[in-house]
């Protein structure tokens, strides 16, 4: 009996990109850094921006706010789309989108154009984001791989954001605050050349049909509802008349968008994804673990710039420690045994975490980054990464491939959403804090400490209250 080889794949056929997936997970992660750079890469170019188009202080957080508020709200439909029309299809519309709205940002001449254009940023990313995920879940079946592939995308969630506040102090103090944009151009331009080269055309068999246009609108409505209200409690305040009417139009259109789906043929949310109870509460633990990382760096930034009187290039060099230990941390995560209960990692890293904000409420006006700042960002950023590996995992792991786009659509709209919502909320918690202090004598630097302080503290409970979510939810499955 003898052996028959196959002929070799030729070198542009699918079967000979597919055997190259650690290209493909690089340009799925590429994709996904550039997103999560655009989240912070504009906080240190405030100011600069606001000086050179005229902004007033009250439309200046929708630089950053425009972003958030697209991405957050059109994450669902995003990852629909992906999974209707095939993942590299629309990461490959959704990478052109997001550099030409790059460029518009870039070349703006007024802010109502800036926010226009980072709004269309927004909505690229809730496209891009979900494609990009579920190429990378395709192309790593369940097993070792894959979680080594979910490792490099959990490490990119503290890399991304710490990176942004990096490279914006970079490019503010050499070059102009419009570079922050332009950067983008030359990735996506070598990424969008790579895509025939590295993708290969997914089976279009699996692909789910088109959702009923009702759901679609509804739950997109709802999310930017959402979103905006709770970014805008900042000025309105949580029990004003305009954040509760909005948080009650939010839940009546979430409530109608439940009622037509089950009536629906063609769920926005297919029926066997919801019942993946055991996703769908990793979902809820990213959604409030996401709450305090993103705070954190939102308070951390304030911290050093107003307390310690760094400049932006400094800020930015001072979260490179952060950087390099969740990416450390993250690939010792990826390679723990398959057989390990997922629990243990992630309740482990939760608690971790929390510890590390807690050190950060202990800062003073007079600590040092040597001695205080370093080791906590060391600290919180080894426990996210052991958490976060296993909980993406968790989140996407049981979803077929045609559902791939919408079950990571699901999970970035937990990390996006709560992430709003946790600085929102921390924002109204140290703006408390530190007003009080104020009111009583306290010396500004010290008052505004204790609100740095008091955001922390609850930083660190919510990172413990999910830690407590992991534990009592995440059960093994039979």
């Amino acid at each position: 009996m003898t052996a028959t080889l196959a002929p070799p794949a030729p070198p542009g056929s699918d079967a000979a990109r597919i055997a190259r997936p650690g290209l493909i997970l690089l340009l799925a992660c590429v994709a996904q850094f550039m997103l999560l750079v655009d989240d912070t890469i504009t906080n240190v170019a405030l100011p600069t921006i606001a000086a050179d188009l005229g902004f007033t202080e009250s439309s200046l957080s929708w630089v950053v706010n425009a972003y958030l508020l697209t991405f957050g709200g059109f994450l669902l439909i995003g990852g629909r789309l992906a999974d209707r029309f095939g993942p590299r299809r629309m990461f490959a519309l959704a990478l052109a989108g997001f550099a030409i709205a790059s460029a518009v940002c870039g070349l703006a001449q007024d802010d109502g154009m800036l926010i226009a254009a980072r709004a269309a940023q927004g909505i690229m990313g809730a496209l891009l984001s979900p494609a990009a995920l579920a190429i990378l879940l395709a192309t790593y079946p369940e097993g070792p791989g894959r979680r080594k592939a979910l490792g490099a995308w959990a490490a990119l969630m503290g890399l991304g954001a710490a990176t942004g506040l990096l490279a914006g102090g970079i490019l503010v103090e050499i070059a102009d605050w419009r570079w922050i944009f332009l950067v983008n151009l030359p990735v996506a331009a070598v990424a969008l050349l790579a895509i025939p080269r590295i993708l290969p055309a997914f089976d279009a068999s699996t692909a789910r049909p088109a959702p009923n246009v009702a759901g679609a609108t509804l739950a997109t409505l709802s999310l930017l509802l959402l979103v905006f209200t709770v970014v805008e409690t900042e000025s309105e305040g949580w029990t004003s008349a305009r954040s509760l009417g909005g948080f009650a139009v939010a839940a009546v259109l979430a409530a109608v968008f439940f009622a037509t789906e089950r009536r629906s043929a063609s769920p926005l949310i297919p029926r066997e994804l919801l019942r993946r109870t055991r996703a769908m509460w990793a979902d809820a633990v990213v959604f409030l673990a996401a709450g305090g990382l993103l705070a954190m760096f939102f308070f951390m930034t304030l911290y050093l710039q107003q307390v310690i009187e760094l400049s932006a290039l400094e800020t930015g060099l001072a979260f490179l420690p952060f950087s390099v230990t969740m990416g450390i941390a993250s690939g010792i995560v990826g390679r723990l045994p398959e057989r390990l209960d997922a629990r243990v990692p992630i309740s482990a890293g939760l608690v971790i975490g929390a510890i590390g904000l807690y050190l950060m409420s202990r800062l003073g006006v007079d600590s040092s980054y040597a001695g205080g700042v370093l080791p906590a960002l060391v600290v919180t950023a080894a426990g996210l990464a052991f958490a976060f590996v296993p909980v993406m995992g968790l989140a996407t792991g049981d979803a077929e491939e045609r559902d791939g786009g919408l079950a990571s659509g699901l999970m970035t709209s937990a990390q996006q959403i709560g992430g709003a919502i946790g600085i929102a909320v921390m924002i109204t918690i140290a703006t408390s804090a530190t007003t009080d202090a104020a009111a009583s004598g306290t010396p500004q630097a010290a008052a505004l400490v204790e609100g740095f302080q008091a955001a922390f503290r609850v930083e660190a409970a919510v990172m413990f209250a999910a830690a407590l979510l992991a534990v009592a939810t995440l059960r093994r499955r039979d």
